[in-house]
């Protein structure tokens, strides 16, 4: 896996489940805005790894809307969608056939 990832490696449970979701963000009138698109939750890691990657895939030819700035897909630990639990963290903006793989 790319980006931010196996930071928790050491601290993390053998049983730990994981949190995927994916949102549409929008710059409407100098404000961004959040559209979530899809939410995977309770995944074990052998399924957050295949899903994260199916997910990059798929959404890298997804063609963008009106306003649409970028695309982001992140990984929460723990069930949870604090800052502090995100395991992976990428983006792909606008006229770019990549992502950005962001650090915490």
């Amino acid at each position: 896996m790319a980006g931010q990832t196996n930071l928790f490696d050491d601290v993390m449970e053998q049983d730990e489940r994981f949190v995927i979701v994916v949102q549409s963000i929008y710059d409407t009138n100098a404000q961004l805005v959040k559209k979530t698109l899809r939410e995977y939750t309770s995944l074990t890691r052998e399924q957050m790894q295949s899903l994260f990657d199916h997910l990059k895939d798929l959404y890298l030819t997804e063609p963008f809307e009106e306003n649409q700035a970028f695309f982001d897909i992140t990984v929460y630990t723990n069930q949870d969608y604090a800052a502090d639990q995100i395991y992976a963290h990428i983006k792909r903006k606008k006229h770019s056939h990549e992502w950005t793989h962001t650090s915490k």
